[in-house]
């Protein structure tokens, strides 16, 4: 396979296609996924060490799989995506169960409240999109001046190390057949220096075949850091799952914690 045809790049706004969203959504949040979030919530506010009552931002909510146990938890929550269907979606459910946690559909390249929030985070795969490095970077900065001094961030993301580990190439495929009868068939592709993966799923279900690519920058945990680090974070802290387990970089999806500085 190393010697097969590299994909084109996706579409460089794929994130804002809804269908994309609406078609892949079993595929991309598990049944049993889902069904953690609310101890996945509770284990974030234990990494980040907060206070009953704490400001918190979640960058790319998706449908409030981590927003609504953290409003739950007592935490002031804030919510934002690109996704006008998820956002309604979040809304609807912190309205049914009598949340005050707030949702917004917006760029998160555009969303900036100085000094506003004690925490932010970015979690599952939902860093990296966009084709142009320094939109990533865009990114930390919001991060880094919607942070209160003293204020952490955490983000959660798939590195090069762990990829290239359980890669045996830079193009694979795979299929999976799911209990609908369905079957997802999927091409992933990384470029030849490893820093970006485009992935292309096909869905077939009897005479219906839909297909969607998207792609996502490949970091490794150190340019991570880098990053994080020359937009003022310190104090970096890196761990291998919600439990806070210690990282290793060639079998777990990495979580960092950083700091902004105190005045």
């Amino acid at each position: 396979m190393e010697g097969q045809k590299r994909m084109e790049l996706p579409a460089t706004n794929w994130f804002d296609d809804e269908e994309y969203w609406s078609a892949n959504r079993h595929f991309i949040w598990s049944e049993k996924r889902i069904e953690m979030s609310a101890i996945a919530a509770e284990r974030i506010s234990t990494l980040l060490e907060m206070k009953p009552g704490e400001s918190v931002l979640d960058l790319a909510c998706g449908f409030g799989r981590h927003s609504i146990p953290l409003a739950k938890l007592g935490f002031n929550v804030t919510g934002i995506d690109l996704n006008q269907s998820f956002i309604k979606e979040a809304s609807e459910k912190a309205n049914e169960q009598g949340l005050t946690a707030k949702f917004e559909c917006v760029d998160m390249r555009k969303f900036k409240k100085p000094e506003k929030f004690e925490n932010v985070i970015i979690t599952y795969n939902s860093f990296g999109y966009f084709e142009n490095p320094n939109d990533d970077r865009i990114v930390i900065r919001n991060c880094y001046q919607s942070l209160k001094p003293g204020g952490k961030l955490l983000l959660q993301d798939v590195t090069r190390e762990w990829i290239a580990t359980h890669r045996t190439s830079k193009v694979s495929r795979y299929w999976f057949e799911n209990s609908d009868g369905s079957i997802r068939l999927e091409e992933t592709s990384a470029n030849d220096d490893w820093t970006w993966n485009t992935t292309r799923w096909i869905l077939i279900k009897g005479s219906e075949r839909r297909e969607y690519t998207y792609g996502m920058r490949i970091y490794s945990a150190a340019e991570y850091i880098d990053l994080l680090s020359s937009e003022g974070f310190e104090n970096p802290q890196s761990f291998g799952g919600f439990s806070g387990k210690s990282y290793e970089e060639d079998k777990d999806h990495l979580i960092l914690v950083v700091e902004k500085p105190k005045r």
